[in-house]
């Protein structure tokens, strides 16, 4: 369910990302020379010795601007030029993808096609750029005739190319000689090289940059890394749930072991769980077990407990007989729940002449202990040793006859199977 629901919210998410990149991360910059960090200037070929004149037209107030240029054959290459310089700082044209140009333009061709223009995006580089103007700055160009295509006129940036007249003039090493585009210093309309001699016009509408915010690239390597760090999220997450639900399984089946190897009502072991001890202590200790003792435990009369007292009397009574076992006890020796009243202590690296005077002694701890309803509840012991493990079954039946010898000598004393 839940990477259903990341799936969704995913695929929501990339559609709208994709749909918002599109249409609604567009950055637009006009260039029209009326900002504070444009302006306009004209350039033709007087400076070069022509005789070409070009004069500014400016339109009403926010309105188009126009060049009227005449051109005179007198210079080899007649040209008129509009220009927008760059103030204060240059024009880094590289974060935009294209430009749009509403562009009107008229005059004679010597071939009579259509009239062109030459847009240009002059760079700095102080590499090439000693004076940081005019013929210095690198221009790239796109020639194209405005009437042939509907307006606007939409030119990517990636179509502008270095001018090869300013190529052959200013050498320059493998590095710089691509296009550059991050430090515009001006933008112009010129004339074309087929121009013939007469008045011609060039009316600039309107033009601006254009650009993603988010090139549609570097956005959709975005989504890709999104989706990737999703993934990458959502396995770690579904590996830390996993392994949080084998733990708790792990627990829980560790609890229902023990529950199934402990004896509810003592909480001390029962048949299986002294078996399982036993198997564990083999496996650790080996032969070093031994010699090895079993105690059988048998509390006195506890059916007439049961009958004069109730079983929840009883109960109690089995219950603090178990814990005042457990607490007078080394750490190393088993002590279980047998079935009804009797118990069994399993003391490993113990002789029996030791497991005696140990069961001496918790037969004197019980007569000194207090009892539920004031009772006095005694105990009849019976102890074994075993030299070996082959030797453990017939050890505890031996502990067990010799506790029922003890019984039938009077309850309430300790007896060896070895006496």
């Amino acid at each position: 369910m839940v990477l259903r629901w990341l799936l969704a919210l995913l695929v929501v998410a990339t559609l709208l990302g994709l749909y918002a990149n599109e249409h609604w991360m567009t950055r637009r910059l006009a260039l029209d020379g009326r900002g504070p960090t444009q302006r306009l200037q004209l350039v033709d070929d007087s400076s070069s010795g022509g005789g070409s004149h070009a004069e500014l037209v400016k339109g009403a107030s926010g309105g188009p601007l126009a060049m009227r240029c005449e051109i005179k054959p007198t210079y080899q290459w007649p040209y008129c030029e509009l220009q927008i310089e760059m103030l204060g700082r240059d024009l880094d044209a590289s974060r935009f993808s294209h430009i749009r140009l509403w562009l009107h333009a008229e005059g004679p061709t010597l071939d009579k096609s259509a009239p062109q223009v030459r847009v240009f995006l002059r760079n700095f580089d102080p590499a090439y750029s000693t004076t940081g103007q005019g013929i210095d700055l690198k221009p790239h160009e796109v020639v194209f005739a405005p009437g042939a295509q509907p307006q606007p006129e939409e030119l990517r940036l990636s179509q502008f190319m270095i001018s090869s007249w300013w190529a052959q003039s200013h050498p320059l090493p493998v590095a710089l000689m691509g296009p550059q585009l991050d430090h515009i210093r001006a933008f112009s309309f010129s004339t074309s090289g087929r121009v013939a001699p007469g008045m011609h016009l060039i009316q600039l509408d309107r033009a601006e940059l254009a650009g993603k915010w988010v090139a549609p690239e570097t956005f959709r390597l975005g989504l890709v890394g999104l989706w990737m760090f999703s993934l990458v999220g959502y396995l770690v997450w579904e590996s830390w749930t996993v392994r949080g639900r084998l733990r708790r399984s792990m627990s829980r089946s560790r609890q229902l072991e023990q529950m199934a190897l402990r004896d509810p009502l003592t909480r001390v072991a029962n048949r299986d769980g002294l078996n399982r001890a036993l198997d564990l202590l083999m496996q650790v200790q080996g032969e070093m077990a031994f010699p090895l003792s079993v105690v059988f435990v048998d509390a006195d009369h506890f059916k007439r407990i049961n009958d004069e007292h109730g079983h929840e009397v009883g109960d109690q009574v089995l219950t603090l007989l178990a814990r005042t076992l457990r607490a007078n006890l080394p750490r190393d020796d088993l002590l279980a729940r047998w079935g009804g009243e009797e118990f069994v202590i399993v003391m490993p690296q113990t002789p029996a002449v030791e497991a005696v005077a140990v069961a001496e002694r918790l037969r004197q701890v019980f007569a000194r202990t207090e009892w539920p309803a004031g009772l006095k509840v005694t105990a009849s012991w019976g102890v074994s040793q075993a030299a070996s493990v082959v030797e453990l079954d017939h050890a505890l039946r031996l502990a067990d006859e010799a506790m029922y010898r003890a019984k039938r000598a009077g309850r309430d004393r300790v007896i060896s199977a070895s006496a």
